[in-house]
Formats: structure tokens, sequence, C-alpha cells
């Protein structure tokens, strides 16, 4: 899952590209390498919504910055079927933002309620409009109030009594738990500073058996100069995740079944042609295009489509109890950082470690350090949105076994968290003057956020 970074050559006040759909021809001024990324998530939420009200106004600009006819302007780039674009709005076709089709043999039903992430103009929220039919519902989510003037606006005059559009973030949703049957997005969730909430989020307002089909632009290769850069941000390319990490924190969230239904690998030759077919976008970049061609062959920017769904509400999700390899190492750290737990040792605990998977992402872990003929239990973490399902037992369950048949047979614990579950296992409450000098001098111990947690032990030898 590490994320692959390029260093761009060494110019400066070069125009850089930044091509790709989300409405890319992003200023009619050349963009300076070296912008900076807003220092804050406010900053960045202000930024999108200016940079799109502008682009909604501005007359023409569609996906990719790019003229022409409604099938040449989204089709042959988001995968539109041309019949069904003919009987939408002209005016939601031609300030279509997207990078894909998200509902593209989705199986909405009729009706069923659908929330449309970032609905823009409104081309999603109407193909899907037929699709759920009167008895459905549609929901359109932005936080770009020219966006929702637009979108109503076409809603009116192409007869969508259906469809209603709502202001607000993806990171915080103005929709009730368990409220939709499905969850459609097309190349907004790269713009989201903080993505993790927004996954968290689809997955509270999904109902049990709700289903995702998201469409968005990942970038598993990028000069470092396109991340930090304010105005590729805002083009889709600078806040893109690689696919890996779209996948597991979509997992990590709390859904299952997720994979790549689709995937349009851009080559270096279409993003050339997206930055030269248009002439602002040739005159501002085109001749770093031809002075360092070789800068395209190290961008790797890919269109997808993700699927996946909610467990059911009597599901029980399946995941499997392993333990830890070198491939897991990455997933492990991330979700230990993300937790404020420390990573200082893990390296050297890989064999007395397990980790919780499904779809092949790490979604909990524990490990133990060897003191002699003790053990210390640290590192223990479950994501968010797979708590309260039974994977800390199994976890615990896997790890304990493994110690008492690896010559462990006392375990110590420290826990402001876990002290019932720990219970369950036999643990007891110590003292810690009681725990033995090694085990007290490890970096659990040391840390002083533990100064207000509890000791605790288990005899391995004394259970059944």
């Amino acid at each position: 899952m590490t994320e692959n970074t390029i260093e761009a050559p060494a110019v400066n006040d070069v125009p850089l590209a930044a091509g790709g759909c989300c409405g890319a021809s992003m200023s009619s001024a050349p963009i300076k390498l070296g912008n900076k990324k807003p220092a804050s998530a406010e900053e960045i939420k202000t930024q999108v919504q200016s940079h799109y009200a502008e682009r909604v106004s501005t007359p023409s600009a569609g996906c990719c910055g790019q003229k022409g006819s409604r099938s040449d302007l989204v089709t042959k780039l988001a995968g539109y079927d041309a019949a069904t674009l003919d009987k939408l709005p002209e005016a939601a076709v031609e300030k279509s933002f997207g990078c894909g089709d998200p509902l593209q043999f989705a199986g909405v039903q009729a009706g069923q309620t659908v929330l449309d992430i970032g609905s823009g103009a409104g081309i999603d929220c109407f193909i899907a409009s037929n699709k759920v039919g009167p008895t459905g519902k549609i929901i359109g989510l932005d936080m770009t109030p020219a966006m929702l003037e637009t979108a109503r606006r076409n809603a009116r005059e192409g007869g969508y009594t259906n469809v209603e559009f709502r202001q607000g973030d993806a990171e915080n949703m103005p929709l009730e738990d368990s409220s939709v049957d499905w969850v459609i997005s097309n190349c907004v969730i790269n713009l989201a500073p903080d993505k993790r909430k927004v996954f968290a989020e689809i997955n509270r307002v999904l109902k049990p058996g709700g289903r995702l089909s998201i469409s968005d632009i990942i970038a598993d290769a990028l000069p470092n100069v396109v991340r930090r850069d304010s105005l590729a941000y805002c083009g889709c390319v600078g806040g893109a995740i690689t696919t890996d990490e779209f996948l597991l924190w979509l997992t990590q969230a709390g859904l299952v079944d997720v994979h790549v239904d689709h995937r349009l690998d851009y080559e270096s030759a279409q993003i050339a042609e997206i930055v030269l077919g248009d002439q602002q976008l040739k005159s501002a970049y085109g001749e770093l295009i031809e002075k360092s061609e070789d800068v395209l062959n190290q961008v790797k920017v890919a269109s997808i489509k993700v699927v996946g769904r909610k467990p059911g509400a009597s599901e029980k999700p399946t995941y499997q109890v392993e333990q830890l390899s070198a491939l897991h190492l990455s997933n492990v750290r991330q979700l230990l950082t993300e937790n404020n737990l420390s990573l200082e040792g893990l390296q050297d605990s890989i064999k007395d470690a397990f980790v919780a998977t499904q779809n092949g992402f790490v979604i909990g872990a524990i490990t133990m350090e060897r003191y002699g003929d003790a053990g210390l239990l640290r590192s223990f973490v479950v994501a968010d949105g797979w708590r309260g399902r039974g994977l800390g037992k199994a976890l615990g369950g896997a790890l304990l076994k493994h110690a008492s048949a690896t010559g462990i047979h006392e375990v110590y614990l420290l826990t402001n968290t876990i002290k019932n579950m720990a219970a369950h296992f036999g643990f007891q409450l110590i003292q810690r003057e009681v725990v033995p000098a090694a085990v007290h001098g490890s970096v659990e111990f040391r840390l002083q956020q533990c100064d207000t947690a509890v000791a605790m032990k288990l005899e391995l030898s004394s259970r059944n």
C-alpha cells in the first residue's frame, strides 16, 4: 500500500499538466510548480467550492475542459451511453465533471433510495431517477451552492419529481443512519480532505444490505509536486489516492465484497491528447510535455469503478485470522498510526503477531513481545467499522494459543480499553509493581499515556 511518488524534473515556474476529468482545465493562467496544498481541510473545501462554482458558470466547460458534442463531451472519457444521455437535460450533460458512469450495470431497482455524493449538475441523479421510478427517491448531495442551483433548475426543466438536492459535506452527510439503498459517486471522493470519514459515512447511511458504486480517479504513481499543488487537487489528480488505499479504507469502514469492477488506465498518449487538444492547456503545458516527454510515462493515473456492499442485518461477515506477514506490515502500521498506537518494536514482533483480514485487507491486529517465558500483549487494534463483530476475541484467542504452544507461561497486558474482553480470557487485575522488570521496561509501560491504564496478567499454564 505504499504510495509511489516521483519527483518532477528540476524546473521552476514551468506550467504543469494535470489532465483528467473533473474539469481539469483548472485555470485560465498557467499553474506554477510548487503551489502548496491548502493548509487545512476547510481551506481545501473552500477552494474546491470556488473552483467548481466557476466551472459550472463557464460556458462550454465540461469534463476535461473539452468542447464538442454531447457524445464527444462525456461518452468518450466517462463511459456514458449516448442513448441514455440523449434523454437527459442538456445542461446536466454539458456540466458533467465525472470520470465514469457509476450506474452502468449497477442493478438499481424500482422503489429504491439512491444517494449521489457530489451530485453536481445532476447527471447521475437523473439517470438513477429513471431506474427507481416514481416510487423511488434520489438524493443529490453537493457542497457548492452554484452547483445545487444548476441541478435544481435542471430537475425542474426535466420534470424529475423524485429527485431532491441537499447541500452538505461528504464527511458529515445530512442523512439518517441506514436510510439509503445505494450510494453512488462520480469523481468526487478524491476531492475530500478526509476520505476515511467519507467512507465511514457511506457505511453509516447505507441500509443493511445496501450497495455502493463509485467512479473515481486514482493515482498509483504521481510526481510529488502534483500532490502538493492546490489547483491540481481541485482537478481531481492531486488529491487522488492509490487503488490499494481506496479498497483498504472502504473495507476498514465496514463494507464487504469491495473490488474494482472496471478500470481505465490513462496512457501517456491519452494524457497528452487531453492536454494538447485544448488550446488553453496546450498553451500552458504543451512546452513542458514536448521538452520532458518522460514525465507523462511516470504518471500512473486511472479511472476506476469500485463496488461493494454493507453486510445484511443478520449477516455475520467472514474474515480470516492469520499470522502477520511482511505483506501485511504497511496495513498494520497505518491502522496503528490512525489509532495513536506506537510502532516501536513492531518489526521485531512479526513472528508473534496476528492479523484479521477481509478481502485481503487488514481490519485488525494484535502483537506480543517476548521476555523469556513471559509475554506482553500490545498493538491491539480493530478498524472502526469492524468493532463489535468478534474480531478482538478471535485475534486474542489466536495469539494466546500461539503463545502457549511456543513456551510462554504468563502473559501481561496494560490497557485502558479492553479490560472486559481480557477478563473473558481469564486475565486478572494486578499491581504494576509485580510485573517483571523486563516487561516493565517495555514500550507499553514507558509510554506516558499509559499512566491511567490497568495492568493485567494471565497464567497460561493454568488454562484448560
